[in-house]
Formats: structure tokens, sequence, C-alpha cells
């Protein structure tokens, strides 16, 4: 568990850089979505990488950032459909 927290952690901060997400703030707070998601086993059967940016998503909604559900489905090369 402690090794899937910490792969999780790092692949957090790595989506968010890549999406433009700077300050430290983002990241924790979608840490803190990643471990609930964890705890409530929302993680099953579904893609890790899907999983980081919807946290990651989540904290930019609340944030009010201009980042769109689009710029996470580019950088994942997926499809937001």
């Amino acid at each position: 568990r402690e090794l899937t927290l910490a792969n999780g952690r790092r692949r957090i901060f790595a989506l968010a850089g890549a999406v433009g997400l700077t300050g430290e703030h983002y990241g924790e707070a979608a840490y803190r979505w990643y471990t609930l998601a964890l705890q409530h086993q929302f993680t099953r059967g579904r893609r890790g990488p899907n999983v980081i940016a919807a946290c990651l998503y989540i904290v930019c909604r609340q944030e009010k950032t201009p980042h769109m559900l689009l710029d996470f489905a580019d950088v994942l090369s997926t499809s937001v459909y």
C-alpha cells in the first residue's frame, strides 16, 4: 500500500507539471483525493493515469483554474469520451 501511494504521488506531480499546474498545493490536494479513491476502492478496474487525472481535474474545478478535461486527455493521449 505504501508503494502504491508513493507511486501515485510521484505520478500526480508529474502530470500536474505536464499540464502546467505549478503550485505545490494542487498536487497535495490531488494526492488527498487519490488516497480517498484508494480507500473507497475507486481505482479497481480503472487505469491509474485516468484516476490520477480525475483527481487533478477535481482540484482544478475546486480552485477554478483554466484547465479543462481536454488538457488532461491530450497529455494522456486518451479520448475524452
